[in-house]
């Protein structure tokens, strides 16, 4: 706009001397003209180029726009896998890197970005940093290839590779940020893939991110929750209490939050009326976790867990004055956290008798 201003503000003014028609004027005539022409050329072909951009930004959807009104991935358009694959979490690390800050869930979710909006895969979960070892520099593009090599030859299929939009990166509920904060990486600032292995029996979800000094990865081995828990009726948890002073109650609860799942809402039921009948029971109600994630975490939302469930009580009609809510995270644990058995009894909540 500069240069087409100043053309427009340059004047040329015939000489202040009497000159004859036709000798120095219509030279200064025709100079004029000629630059008015370059001029109306010049705008022209500045409003020429400005316009595609005007009409892209017109046009362009917002960032993220195209996530809120695309359906879920189709899983079944990737093309089926037949390699071997191993132990989960399948992939291994190349020479001169290791994992750190690793996690395994023998069941929770991950989010993955499709290219239009993240999907919460549920299943078998594992997720870690990724940094060098000692005297090894890092090499951001020496570990990606090294994993994109090892998926290729798993059979994998790469559905996103590119930066998230920023507005959907944010958007991760502060709990789905905290629960994969150590396989997702820095996607608010760097690229990242997705990666989808499908067999006849299983499939697998990967998420890589490799910045300029460490990386980060996921892989979930998607599966649907086998309920374990059964319901214990009112007069089995009074017989407990009565012969153990204490008893595990079978409540579900939403992954890495205090909400009670509607399954188990039989089992509050349950505990309501064991309570009505017990008119002189007083109870402490203790939420429990097994050893994944922070301990900073497990201790908090082992005792909101325990709050929800004396609140859930108190609504029906329990005095709060007979309840007692704690957290003990994994401290106190049942059994050994080393098997998925083990954890699993570990994740629970107890009714223990107050005197």
């Amino acid at each position: 706009m500069r240069l087409t201003t100043a053309a427009t503000r340059q004047t040329f003014s015939p000489s202040p001397r009497s000159t004859p028609e036709g000798c120095l004027m219509k030279p200064f005539l025709r100079l004029a003209s000629v630059l008015t022409i370059a001029t109306s050329a010049l705008l022209v072909a500045a409003c020429d180029n400005k316009a595609p951009e005007q009409t892209e930004a017109a046009t362009a959807p917002a960032e993220g726009a195209s996530a809120a009104a695309a359906g879920p991935f189709d899983v079944n358009s990737v093309a089926l896998s037949s390699a071997s694959l191993g132990d989960f979490p399948y992939l291994r690390l190349p020479e001169g890197y290791k994992p750190q800050n690793s996690e395994a869930h023998d069941f929770a979710d991950f989010p993955f970005w499709t290219g239009a909006r993240f999907e919460m895969i549920e299943g078998r979960v594992h997720q870690t940093q990724i940094t060098n070892d000692t005297g090894k520099s890092f090499s951001r593009l020496e570990l990606l290839r090294n994993m994109e090599h090892a998926l290729k030859e798993a059979g994998a299929v790469r559905i996103f590779d590119g930066q998230i939009p920023s507005d959907a990166a944010h958007a991760l509920p502060e709990a789905v940020q905290m629960a994969s904060l150590n396989g997702i990486g820095d996607i608010y600032n760097g690229p990242s893939q997705t990666w989808v292995i499908r067999q006849a029996d299983r499939t697998v979800w990967v998420h890589l991110y490799v910045g300029s000094a460490q990386g980060s990865m996921a892989v979930v081995e998607a599966k649907a929750l086998a309920p374990t828990a059964g319901l214990l009726p009112a007069s089995e948890l009074a017989r407990k209490i009565a012969a153990d002073g204490r008893v595990a109650v079978p409540v579900e609860f939403a992954l890495d939050k205090a909400d009670i799942l509607d399954a188990s809402r039989p089992q509050i039921d349950a505990m309501a009326q064991m309570l009505k009948d017990e008119t002189s029971l007083r109870l402490s109600v203790e939420g429990h976790t097994d050893n994944t994630g922070a301990p900073a975490r497990n201790r908090p939302l082992s005792e909101e867990r325990a709050r929800a469930v004396v609140a859930a009580l108190t609504q029906q009609g329990i005095d709060a004055k007979r309840l007692e809510a704690k957290g003990f995270g994994a401290d106190k644990p049942a059994a050994d956290n080393a098997s998925d058995e083990g954890r699993a009894r570990n994740r629970r909540v107890e009714l223990v008798r107050l005197p």
